[in-house]
Parts: structure tokens; C-alpha cells; sequence
């Protein structure tokens, strides 16, 4: 797992310098108008794949925190499934895209599925979108399943870690520009939120599990 500690996450560092040089090019030239308009979009993308260090919560052992930045826009209970609940999370451009483990153990399953970036607003977007879906593995036997799908974004969907990989909780292991989450619980699990949550990644308590299965 590469572990990126700079403040810039480095999926944006191709398009910083690309601005950076597209703004040197035209001030070589004296186009005021592009040059500050470059200077203005570098900022853009600061702001946009920042990677800010984040204290990590004490929780239980059992505790399942946020994978992501964004807002609870859905929680289902599901009954034909072999898990409990299925919590989805938009994340915006205003959104921290960096993704993080949200339990202790190790990586079950990995599955990559390229595709496009259409708006969520087109009906065949969530079938057609890239996305990626993971199982982690939790150390007491329970087991999550994370499942992003990327929606209008530049910036394609980025992982950094494998199949059968140990991570602990908190841990940085991708990046999603504007998206949504699905995040599927056991149904031994308490919940911590509530429809309309603002959640923060590795900060925010998404519940714990209350039995071993």
C-alpha cells in the first residue's frame, strides 16, 4: 500500500503541473487573461485533492468507521441479503476524496470495474460507471462491503492497495473525486447514523458490530 502523507493527494499532481506549465507558457507570451485564469485553477485543484492528516478516533474494537466524506442520503434494511444494511453516501467536489480502511483486518475481495463517468441524473449511470468494490475483512469474523461508483469527475477512481492485504482502520487506500458510496453491514451491527449525516472519513462512527456471527 503506498502510503501518501504530502498534503496534495498524488492523484492531482499531473494536473497541478499541467496547469503550472500551461500558466508558465502564457505568461511567456503575456496572455494576462489565460495566465491568471491557470494561476486561479491551481488553486482549484489544491483545494480539490487536498490530503489532510486526521486524528484518529479512539474506538471500540468492534467499530466501523466512515470509508469517505459525504452526506447519508440512504439507509435500506435488507432482508434477502447476507447483510443487515446498506448505507449509501454522496460525496461532492467540496468533499475530502481520499479513502479510508473503516475497520481493522485485512482485504477479502477486490473488483475493479472500468467504465464511465456519467451524471447520476442519467438513469443508466450506476451500471455504467467505473467503480470499485472491496470486502474487508474484520478481525472478530465480520465482514463490510464498500463499493464506490464515480459520477461527473475529471479524475478517474484510484486504488492503492490489493486483495489479501492487512490495513489497519484509518489507513488511506484510494481516491474518488465526486461519487457515491455503498457501504454494506451484517446485520450484527448497531448503527450510528441516521439519514442526512454529514460523515467524515476515519472520523466518524458509523457503529459498531454488537455480536460475533
Amino acid at each position: 500500500m503506498k502510503n501518501n502523507l504530502f498534503p496534495i493527494s498524488n492523484n492531482g499532481l499531473k494536473y497541478i503541473l499541467y496547469t503550472f506549465l500551461a500558466s508558465f507558457v502564457f505568461s511567456l507570451f503575456d496572455f494576462d487573461t489565460f495566465t491568471f485564469f491557470s494561476f486561479v485553477t491551481i488553486f482549484v485543484l489544491v483545494f480539490l485533492f487536498r490530503n489532510p492528516e486526521r486524528e484518529i478516533s479512539i474506538f471500540d474494537a468492534g467499530s466501523v468507521v466512515s470509508p469517505v466524506d459525504g452526506k447519508v442520503v440512504d439507509i435500506e434494511e435488507l432482508s434477502d441479503s447476507e447483510y443487515g444494511y446498506k448505507v449509501v453516501v454522496e460525496s461532492t467536489y467540496l468533499d475530502i476524496g481520499v479513502l479510508r480502511a473503516p475497520c481493522d483486518g485485512y482485504i477479502t475481495q477486490v473488483s475493479i470495474k472500468n467504465g464511465s463517468r456519467l451524471s447520476f441524473s442519467t438513469p443508466t449511470a450506476k451500471a455504467l460507471n467505473a467503480q470499485i468494490e472491496l470486502i474487508f475483512k474484520h478481525e472478530k469474523h465480520n465482514q463490510i462491503k464498500v463499493k464506490h461508483i464515480i459520477a461527473q469527475s475529471f479524475a478517474p477512481l484510484a486504488l492503492t492497495v490489493f486483495q489479501s492485504q492487512s490495513i489497519r482502520q484509518s489507513s488511506r487506500y484510494g481516491f474518488m473525486l465526486h461519487g457515491f458510496t455503498e457501504i454494506y453491514i451484517p446485520k450484527n451491527f448497531r448503527l450510528n447514523i441516521n439519514t442526512g449525516s454529514k460523515i467524515k472519513a476515519s472520523q466518524s462512527l458509523l457503529g459498531f458490530f454488537i455480536a460475533i456471527p
